[in-house]
């Protein structure tokens, strides 16, 4: 059916933007257009061939719910939200799902900027004006048992490595940590290639920018984001020489054996009976009392998912189901309003009915579960020719891809083969070079030893003539010492002979010293004896003064006299003190004469000095030369297995953080079981069993 209606009588034009897992197209539609006309528009212009796996998304404005955009039905008619006609013009974005994001609605937000304007090719001069702009996402809807085998095309397989890839970012199917960084390293070389080119490329690569592990990584294991790039490295090395095709397939090949792959999960609540009319009853009675009260939610009791595999309960988590059916199990499932009905093939009273929260939950389970039904049948029969042809197309196309693989990896063997050579040949003259380079240092080294042994002979020779010259001066010294010795005997005579003199001659004076002395004494005490009288004199005179004078004037004369008399004393004092001072004088003054004399006649001989002694020093030879070693520090990168950065996890993980997923999951570990293991013994026992089994939950 085309997009664009022929007729004279056009409708309502709208831009509808279609956002793929990696991409976004803009379509121009009317009115009438029907779901199914742009789905396969959109497969067109992708080149998908595999478009049973997909559908259309699409924000409900009336529920605030993400629901599956109905195929048969014209768009306009289901209740979209269309967008007004002012954002036209503006450059188109990628939605902002973070607010009415549900993750098992719409598991993955388009992330790509690349746009694909397709227009209307009628075009007419009085087109009408668009009025409105549509939003769709083109998703997952169902996946395949085996992923790795099953899916035939290229851009299939690319799809559905995007959309498991944001669902483990989103944290919508829970991972391991080292799961996580496995599958991180898949990715990155997926994306770039190996490591050691990008490594080798001049542009450093940052993992930051990179969306490699889900938040709860770095929240529940105590390493920091360089030590996590650091080990994704280590294993993003062990993938070299892998494909971005291999690359992804490994991923989604990993990644279909974590538990919650491929499962949409709702949130059911059961109802009391086994069978079918008792079911019914319960239905009416229920109905009644809703209708009654204004409840519109039903407590949830248990999960239902919904896969490839079949339909399973959960109780206390979503990594182990309760009870499990097969798709070869359930003959069909009905819906009406909030209910639910399994219909079991075992027996017609095997039945299960149960709630959903609303009736568009129950719709949409239905549809799930038909869809996987049909799938999961449609895989046993035989594969119909469109299925082969597209087998065949895509054999061909990977048989082409790998002759110009095998091409294109022998022109690189050969390129890298004539690199080798020239870094072998590089090598060589490399060690050519250090051989002259060793062989110049040597004979460097020997010269530098001939030049110190030279300068250490001439130092010797040197030491030896310094040596030789001291001995000749301490000859000359030896001389010296014994005329000195013979000049010094002689002066000590001449000075002997002089103090002799010196004495006599201070003996002789002396003694006329002392008949001085002696003389000047006698006058001395003449003198005194006149002074005496000459007082005595006076005092007779002042008596006769007093009696014919005032009393004033005695007075002034008694003090006259007493001056005298003091003064008298003073004059006695020091005679005495001048002749005792000339006595000690005449005694010491012949020592010093002595030694004047002795100086003024060792001052008239020529003395001759001793010439500088000159110490002999010794230099010492050190035969001790520089070693000079050269450690080279080979850091050897090994590649980290997984069980190694498991135990690093398990060493490093918070326990305060852990969630109830992570405590199941190690439940499960600890006890050996894994996802299929966990489906076998839910499946366990008959139809009827389970049925009671679930009844008992």
């Amino acid at each position: 059916m085309p997009v664009f209606s022929s007729s004279k009588k056009k409708s309502h034009e709208y831009l509808c933007k279609i956002f793929t897992l990696d991409a976004e197209l803009h379509f121009t539609i009317e009115a009438t257009t029907k779901g199914n006309t742009i789905f396969s528009l959109v497969c067109q212009t992708i080149g998908l061939r595999e478009y049973w796996y997909f559908g259309l998304k699409y924000f409900d404005k009336t529920s605030n719910e993400w629901n599956w955009l109905q195929l048969n039905h014209t768009i306009i008619s289901q209740p979209i939200e269309i967008s007004s006609n002012s954002t036209l013009f503006k450059t188109p974005d990628s939605p902002n799902l973070t607010d009415c994001f549900n993750p098992h609605l719409l598991r993955s937000p388009p992330t790509s900027s690349s746009v694909l304007n397709l227009s209307s090719p009628i075009i007419n001069v009085g087109q009408q004006p668009l009025k409105g702009i549509i939003e769709l996402y083109f998703v997952v809807k169902f996946y395949p048992e085996d992923i790795t085998h099953e899916i035939i095309q290229d851009i299939t397989r690319h799809l559905f490595y995007l959309q498991v890839k944001h669902d483990i970012l989103n944290m919508d199917i829970y991972c391991p940590p080292d799961t996580a960084a496995h599958l991180a390293s898949l990715s990155l070389q997926a994306k770039f290639g190996d490591y050691d080119q990008i490594e080798s490329l001049s542009e450093s690569l940052n993992l930051e920018n990179e969306a490699l592990l889900p938040l709860t990584c770095f929240q529940k294991i105590e390493l920091s984001r360089s030590d996590w790039f650091d080990r994704i490295i280590a294993l993003w090395r062990t993938h070299a020489l892998l494909l971005r095709e291999e690359a992804e397939i490994s991923y989604l090949k990993h990644a279909q054996d974590l538990d919650m792959f491929g499962l949409s999960f709702f949130e059911i609540s059961k109802m009391q009976g086994t069978n079918k009319s008792s079911s019914q009853q319960q239905i009416k009675s229920i109905n009644q009392q809703q209708k009654q009260s204004d409840q519109a939610l039903i407590a949830a009791e248990l999960w239902l998912g919904i896969d490839s595999l079949g339909i399973r309960f959960y109780k206390k988590n979503k990594l182990r189901p309760e009870v499990f059916f097969s798709w070869c199990d359930v003959k069909s499932v009905t819906a009406h309003d909030k209910k639910i009905v399994l219909n079991l093939t075992s027996d017609k009273h095997a039945t299960f009915a149960f709630y959903a929260a609303k009736s568009s939950v129950s719709k949409e389970i239905l549809d799930l579960a038909t869809g996987n039904h049909d799938l999961y049948m449609k895989r046993r029969q035989e594969q119909s020719i469109e299925i082969q042809q597209m087998k065949y197309f895509e054999e061909q196309q990977q048989k082409e891809k790998m002759r110009l693989f095998i091409q294109e990896r022998k022109l690189r063997l050969q390129a890298e083969k004539q690199r080798d050579e020239i870094e072998c040949k590089l090598t060589d003259y490399q060690q050519q070079m250090k051989e002259v380079h060793e062989t110049l240092v040597k004979y460097q080294e020997a010269t530098e030893l001939l030049a110190r042994k030279a300068h250490v002979n001439s130092e010797e020779a040197r030491l030896q003539a310094a040596k030789a010259l001291e001995i000749e001066t301490q000859l000359e010294r030896c001389k010296y010492e014994i005329s000195r010795n013979e000049e010094e005997k002689r002066l000590y005579a001449r000075q002997i002979h002089e103090c002799e003199q010196v004495i006599s001659t201070l003996v002789n004076d002396a003694i006329k010293n002392n008949s001085y002395y002696s003389c000047r004494c006698h006058e001395f005490y003449l003198l005194s004896s006149i002074i005496e009288q000459r007082y005595d004199k006076i005092e007779i005179i002042f008596i006769l003064f007093f009696s014919f004078h005032s009393r004033k004037e005695s007075d002034e004369l008694k003090l006259e006299v007493a001056k005298w008399r003091v003064a008298e004393a003073a004059a006695r004092e020091k005679l005495l003190a001048i002749t005792q001072l000339n006595q000690s004088c005449a005694i010491s003054n012949a020592p010093i004469h002595t030694q004047h004399n002795l100086v003024q006649s060792s001052s008239r001989t020529t003395t001759v000095s001793p010439p500088p002694y000159r110490p002999i020093t010794k230099v010492q030879e050190s035969n001790s030369t520089d070693e000079r070693t050269h450690f080279i520090d080979k850091q050897a990168q090994l590649a980290l297995q997984l069980q190694d950065l498991k135990n690093v996890i398990q060493s490093k993980k918070i326990e305060d953080q852990q969630t109830p997923l992570d405590k199941a999951y190690e439940e499960n570990l600890a006890i050996g079981d894994n996802k299929y293991s966990t489906i076998q013994k839910a499946r366990s026992g008959t139809a009827l069993r389970r049925v009671a089994t679930l009844q008992d939950l």
